[in-house]
């Protein structure tokens, strides 16, 4: 087992998918730490996913391509624990480690809990934020391992990416491009073949910040520059890192790796490859920290962002999409989601 890497999931009703990613994790070469932490997902998530571990039930495989038989020989049960929020400051004892987070805290509140539990664990020096909705080839967690042990003033990469449905195509290599001043980001490589060439100096000099999907760094950043901005709940959460480390570490990129993506599952998030709407609650996240995002580092393009915000309000008048209609215009003046709503 390897010791110095925690690999954090956040879970949101979504335990076929996290238990095929843990399948994943456990029959690899090199078996990190791991810490689930569940949001809230008041659906008996925390009881099927400690059942898989306890070894009752087969994993759940969403795509056929990626029937894996190693699956089924991984040494169940696993040793595992369930913790509450309050018990973070003890660190990680046992291989897989679910935290009951007591509440729905966002992609970037989630993940800080996985944080502090592995912040508390001594030895833990790299932590490997991977969505939960993602699977990782046999060698990848020691190719992570091995990139960070050859490269020791990185203190954040990423990997490619690879479309779980689409498995001979790439959602995006390491990270994005981004743009001040619309705010938008453009993946990089997006849509490429599996096969084609990597040129990893290229990749990196044109990555502005890492995806969240699959996002390593060190105990040092995490140190240094603190956690995730919790307030932005979903989005923006690693640009916002990004810009803080700016400067302060380097950027890597784990070229060899292997994570496939289902892209958006728990969200409804969209992006450039896919021909669905965004949901009203990733429309309403991504507009609310877009202007959080706007007024922590670029508050002079504020009115930029706002008149932007106005023109995808009207598209969406013009699409006839009443709940993205409410979402973006609630999100754009700082109201919740829904009356009445914290997020």
């Amino acid at each position: 087992m390897d010791t110095r890497t925690a690999v954090i999931l956040v879970n949101w009703r979504g335990a076929d998918d996290t238990i095929e990613c843990l399948a994943s994790l456990f029959c690899a070469d090199q078996v990190p730490f791991v810490i689930v932490v569940d949001n809230d997902s008041g659906d008996g998530s925390v009881d099927r996913i400690a059942e898989w571990a306890n070894g009752k039930n087969r994993t759940p495989i969403a795509n056929s391509h990626h029937v894996n038989n190693a699956y089924e020989n991984i040494a169940r049960p696993i040793d595992f624990e369930i913790i509450g929020r309050e018990q973070l400051s003890g660190g990680a004892t046992k291989p897989l480690t679910i935290i009951n987070s007591g509440g729905n805290w966002g992609f970037a509140g989630g993940n800080n809990m996985g944080l502090a539990l592995a912040l508390a664990t001594e030895g833990i020096s790299l932590f490997w934020l991977l969505n939960n909705d993602t699977i990782v080839g046999p060698e990848t967690p020691s190719s992570v391992r091995s990139a960070f042990d050859k490269n020791p003033l990185w203190g954040m990469a990423g990997t490619p990416i690879r479309l779980y449905h689409q498995p001979d195509r790439h959602q995006l290599v390491n990270g994005m491009r981004f743009s001040t001043l619309t705010g938008a980001g453009q993946a990089i490589e997006m849509g490429s073949p599996v096969g084609k060439p990597f040129d990893s100096k290229k990749i990196i000099n044109e990555t502005d910040f890492v995806c969240g999907a699959s996002i390593i760094v060190t105990r040092d950043l995490v140190e240094e520059i603190g956690m995730m901005e919790d307030r932005f709940f979903l989005y923006y959460e690693e640009i916002d890192w990004a810009v803080r480390s700016k400067g302060k570490f380097e950027l890597g990129f784990v070229e060899d790796a292997v994570v496939y993506h289902k892209e958006g599952a728990s969200a409804g998030s969209a992006s450039q490859l896919s021909s669905r709407a965004r949901s009203p609650l990733s429309e309403y996240h991504h507009i609310r920290s877009k202007m959080i995002f706007c007024k922590k580092h670029y508050p002079m393009l504020l009115p930029v962002y706002f008149a932007q915000n106005l023109l995808i309000l009207m598209r969406r008048v013009w699409r006839r999409q009443p709940p993205q209609i409410s979402a973006v215009f609630r999100a754009t003046f700082g109201l919740p989601l829904q009356s009445g709503s914290k997020t």
